[in-house]
Formats: C-alpha cells, structure tokens, sequence
C-alpha cells in the first residue's frame, strides 16, 4: 500500500511541477535541468543523514556527476538527452536505493515516489524535444 502511495504522490507532484514549468519561456527546459541536478542532490542529503559510509556518500556524488552532466548536455544541445537522464535516474532509484547500496539509508517510499516522478518529466522532456525539432523545421 504504501508503493502505491507513493507511486501516486510522485505523479500528483510530477503534475504540478509540469504545470509549472508549462508557463516558463523555455517550456520548462532548464527546470528540468535543474530538477534532474536536485533529484541526485536528495540522495546525498539521504546518505548524509543516514550516517552513510565513504563508499555510498562517493557514489551519491557520482551519481551527482552523472545526472549534472545528462543535464548540463540535455539542456545546452539535446532535449533528448536530458529525457534520457530523467528517465535513466529511474535505474538509480530502482538498482541503488530498494535493493542496493542506498536501501539503508532512503526511506522505503521516497525511490517509488521518484519513478513515477522521473518518468513523468522523462517523457515532458521528450515532448518538449519533439516540439522544438517541430518549430525548427
């Protein structure tokens, strides 16, 4: 039961948060950048809290590294490739914090909640990518 919360309060809050950046001059491109940059941070701050090792906290970072840079490229040249970091962060969320390494120290909820979340603006950040290849052409 508590998945299924949470699955449908990663959507509800996935919801708004495209419905806010809808509004932005870019369509939302650089919120999602940021966001992809902020949902590797929480895991930080997770393993920070939690009194995680060397080991995990170091792999948190990477993790920061990764999904800085699918952001930092998806948002300069490739709407694509930024849809490709949200949607790959779900490998994150899955692999590391419910059966792995970050499972001590994430709430059990927070990676379902952030599946459904990441996949929603994967594929907004993927739309957003079409309908700029649409205005160019």
């Amino acid at each position: 039961m508590i998945t299924l919360i949470a699955l449908l309060v990663g959507i509800l809050l996935a919801f708004a948060f495209l419905m806010w950046t809808r509004a932005q001059p870019d369509a939302g491109r650089r919120l999602y950048a940021i966001g992809l940059v902020v949902t590797a941070l929480i895991y930080v701050v997770f393993a920070l809290i939690g009194r995680a090792g060397a080991r995990s906290l170091a792999l948190e970072a990477l993790g920061v590294l990764l999904y800085g840079s699918a952001a930092w490229v998806g948002f300069r040249w490739s709407a694509v490739l930024l849809a490709l970091g949200w949607a790959m962060h779900v490998v994150w969320d899955v692999a590391l914090h419910l059966q792995g390494a970050g499972a001590g120290y994430t709430p059990d909820w927070y990676p379902w909640g952030c599946l459904s979340f990441d996949l929603m603006v994967a594929g907004a950040a993927l739309t957003v990518g079409a309908g700029n290849r649409r205005t160019r052409e």
